[in-house]
Formats: structure tokens, sequence, C-alpha cells
């Protein structure tokens, strides 16, 4: 299909995602009505995607108008779960322009709920459609980078995950991200880590319309997101604006007007990509910043408590320290030349070990604030919320850094993998799955996340270290010696994490000993630097 056609189909499916989500909007989500009279704003919202890349198609842009369709669609996964929580239970949700329980009883969902959900399936769809074509990398030397771009996206990210509204209404609790259940908190997770990601990705193609068109994408998701609760907490009795909404709706503005290099749009000068050695230099001060701030999240309380109350522990915010220390080091072995092209791997997979810790410290305040009415989470759980955007952030940097590098080597003859090196990936690999399936500490009347059972928040956290460890072995068999072995020592990093949860986290529980998952740990680790060491010495 030639390239106009598939963008006319990719804005007629935006167009009939529009339809659904105002129909939806208009026809009601529950059997209860929203708070304040919101169709007219959702509409809005819904169709300005499409009347954005409409004008940049007529005036001549289509592959401006294609990167706005897609970074509109990245912000679909996040919305869709948050959507299927107000299915799955209406009372859990903070959305009053959707929904308002007049009671405690709970709203039944409704057809336009379902509607909602089809139009975010379309819209997908149309990113799809619309990310089907070639682009046209431009030939201008590199600027100053995407820092205040990643920096917009990390603030960005943050104020998602704040309060959408005050409130003083006790039908309608003001719930941020880490208040919701499961499906709820994974969604707004999800939109947070949508926006520096996305920013990310359009400000470093290699194509001038992309990075405009991805860039004003973003601040339309963004938009869409943050504008609702910010006229509920202006509209509705009781409720308050709050900060979040508005910082994401500032951000969204940035993203408009400010380019990758610092420069205002509207100026001739289009940011490029820069090369391997400033983006390690990128790679490596937002990598320092988010261990630092990871750290201090795990040093900073968790919970807020009012006065009289004891302060719950959270033991699992004990591991969060080393990791973030073990991400610092490495990310500052980045802003030395000589060796970042070596560390950079080890690097890369190391950051894994963030998430891996802080999902762990973050579902133990879930848990504690659902189960406790008056506890809120703390300036800890922002601090490390912060360091995984960061986190986020930094991968993205590295991975460019990556392929500048590669584009610039010379291709190298594909050699036969030495036998030593090959068995103990493969146990590595094997070891590595157990180790994060497994507890790693057992104790009487104590039942810990699991990847099979009992799945938490935490376990998406296992889930990441998990695939992190699998994607680095195997990618390793495939790498020159040098980046083979920073990729297993990486990986061995990950899993030394993991290994310190016993002597770390065992106070939680009384007679805690070492779980199947403790042993295997440090097996894998074992293995991985067999691994590593058999790879170093074939050069």
């Amino acid at each position: 299909m030639p390239v106009a056609a598939r963008l006319r189909t990719a804005l007629g499916l935006t167009g009939g995602a529009a339809i659904l989500t105002a129909v939806g909007a208009g026809v009601g989500v529950a059997d209860v009505p929203p708070r304040f009279t919101s169709w007219p704003l959702l509409a809005l919202l819904a169709f300005l995607p499409m009347i954005v890349a409409g004008t940049l198609l007529a005036r001549g842009r289509p592959m401006v108008a294609a990167a706005v369709l897609v970074a509109v669609a990245a912000f679909v996964p996040g919305r869709l779960l948050s959507d299927l929580q107000i299915a799955r239970d209406t009372m859990a949700v903070s959305r009053p322009e959707l929904l308002a329980p007049p009671s405690l009883a709970a709203p039944s969902p409704s057809l336009g709920l379902w509607l909602l959900i089809a139009g975010h399936l379309v819209t997908l769809a149309a990113g799809v459609v619309a990310a089907s074509r070639p682009s046209v990398p431009d030939e201008q030397e590199s600027s100053n980078r995407l820092v205040l771009v990643l920096l917009i996206g990390a603030v960005a990210a943050i104020a998602l995950l704040g309060k959408p509204f005050t409130s003083s209404d006790p039908l309608l609790l003001a719930r941020g991200a880490w208040n919701l259940p499961l499906l709820g908190f994974a969604g707004g997770l999800l939109l947070a880590a949508t926006v520096p990601l996305a920013a990310a990705m359009a400000a470093s193609s290699a194509d001038a319309d992309t990075r405009r068109g991805g860039l004003i994408g973003v601040a339309l998701g963004l938009t869409a997101v943050a504008a609702p609760p910010l006229a509920a907490g202006l509209l509705v009795d009781r409720l308050g604006v709050a900060w979040g909404p508005v910082t994401a709706l500032v951000a969204a503005a940035l993203f408009l007007f400010v380019r990758p290099d610092g420069t205002v749009a509207g100026e001739t000068d289009e940011p490029t990509l820069p090369g391997a050695t400033r983006m390690h230099a990128v790679a490596g001060v937002i990598g320092i910043l988010a261990g630092a701030v990871t750290a201090v999240g795990a040093l900073t309380p968790q919970f807020t408590v009012p006065a009289g109350l004891t302060t719950p522990e959270n033991y699992a915010a004990k591991l969060v320290l080393p990791a973030g220390v073990a991400v610092a080091i490495l990310a500052a072995c980045l802003l030395a030349r000589g060796i970042a092209r070596t560390v950079r791997p080890a690097f890369l997979v190391s950051l894994a070990a963030l998430p891996l810790t802080v999902a762990g410290a973050i579902g133990t305040v879930v848990t504690g604030t659902q189960r406790i009415g008056a506890v809120e989470p703390g300036p800890g759980v922002w601090f490390m919320a912060g360091g995984v955007a960061l986190a986020a952030v930094a991968a993205v940097c590295g991975a460019i850094a990556g392929a500048i590098e590669r584009e610039d080597a010379e291709p190298e003859r594909a050699q036969e993998l030495p036998l030593p090196v090959l068995a103990a990936a493969f146990v590595a690999a094997l070891l590595g799955v157990g180790a994060f399936a497994l507890p790693a500490l057992r104790a009487p009347d104590f039942v810990a996340p699991g990847l099979f059972t009992d799945f938490r928040v935490a376990s998406w956290g296992l889930l990441i270290g998990l695939l992190a460890v699998l994607v680095a072995v195997g990618l390793a068999l495939k790498s020159r010696p040098v980046r083979a072995t920073a990729l297993f020592c990486g990986a061995a990093v990950v899993v030394g994490v993991r290994l310190l949860e016993l002597p770390l986290t065992g106070a939680r529980a009384a007679d805690a000993v070492a779980g199947p998952g403790t042993w295997l740990a440090a097996a894998t680790v074992v293995a991985l630097l067999i691994a590593a060491g058999a790879r170093a010495t074939r050069r």
C-alpha cells in the first residue's frame, strides 16, 4: 500500500476511534453519571490527534502526521489497563469524568466503557498502520542533545504518578496509581513510563519529521491523560486541583515548543543524533542520577502516617540501596572515554536491578496503603519512581549509543563459540529462571511474591530481572568477546542483587531461612562469572 494511502487509512482509523470515545463518554461507562459534564472535553481530546494529523497531511507533511499518530498510540496500553480497572472494580478508581458513585453500592459497567476500550484498540491499530512507512534520515551534524526532552519526560512521569486531584468527598477518594489495585496500578505505571520513553525515541530519531511529529504526539497523549483530572479538580465541588495534572500539562506544552537541543520551535536548525561519545556521557549522567535518586528513595521514609501511628517497616526497600549504588558506579564508568564502550553493555543490563528492587518496595507501600486507610505513600516512593523513570531514559540513551557504535564499526566474521562459554551460558540461563521464579526465603506464615503463583506488584520486578538476564545471556552468545564479557557481568550484577534479598530483608519474617531462589541465585552468579571469564580469554 502506498505511503499516502496508509496515512489516509490511519487517519480514518483515528477518526473512528475518536467517534467511539466520544459516544462512549456520552452514553456513560456505568449505570451512574459522571460528576460533571465531561463528554465535550473527552470528545475534544479524542478528536485532537485526528485534527492535528489531518492538518499536517493537508499541508504536505505526511511523515510528521504519521509520527503524531504513532506517538499517540504509544499511550494506548496504559490507558487500556486503566479503563479495564473500571470493568473489574468501579469503586476502586478515581475517575469523576467517567463515573461518580452516589453511595457505597458499586455501579455496574455499561456499554460506554466497552466503546472506550474499542476506541483504544482502534487508536492502536491506527498507530501500527501509520508506523509502516519509510523514514528519511537527514545529514546534519549532531547538536546539543536529548537531555532537555528526557528531563521533561521524567518530570511528567513523576507527575502522572501523583494524585489526580484533592478530595474531601468520602465517596470520591483521590487515588493515585499507588492506591489502585494491580490492574490500575500497572496502567498508571505504564502511562508514566510511556512519556519519557516515547519522547526519547522520537527525539533520537534520525528523521527530522519523526522528531517533530513524535514530540507533538507525546504532547497530545499526555494532555489527554492529564486534562480530565485537572478539569475535575476545577469544576467539581469538594474536589481540588493537585500538582500532578498541572505539571503534566506544563510538560506537554514544553514538548510542543522546545526541541531536543534546547532551541525553541520555529528556529531553522533541527536536532540530530549525536555521536556515541556524547551519548555515552548523557547515559552516564542520567544513570548516575537514576542510581542516586533511587538510593535517596531507599533512605527516605516510604510511608506518611498521621501523628501517633507507628510507621510500617519497608524491608523490601533495603534492597534498593545496593542496586542504586551498583548502577551509579557503572554509570560513572561511562564518563571515562577509554572504557565507556566496554562498560556500556554491563551498565544497560544492570539497570534492570532498579525496577527489580523498586517493585518490591513499592509493592509493600501499595499493600500498606490499601490495608491502612490513614497511611499514604511517603517521599521515598516518589524518589524511587523517579529513579526508575530516569533508568528507562538512561537505557534508551545507552541503546542509541550502541546503535551508533555498531554503524561505525566494521563487520566481524562469525566465530565458533567456545564450548565452555556455551555450556556456562546455558547453565546460567537455566538456573536464572529458578532464581527469580522461586522464593528467596522461606518462613512460617510468609508467602513470597512469585512469577507463577501469588503474582503481585513485586512480581513485575522479578519478571523484568529475569528477562534482562535471559536477554543478556542470549546477546552475549552473539557478541564480540569484550561485549559478551560485559553482558555476562551485567547479568551477574542483577542476579547478585537478588542474592542479597535474604541477608537484607530476612528480618521481615520470623525464623526465615534461605529458599531455593537464594541458592539458585548464588549458582547463577557463579555460572555467569565463569562464562564471562571463559569469553574474556577468547580474543
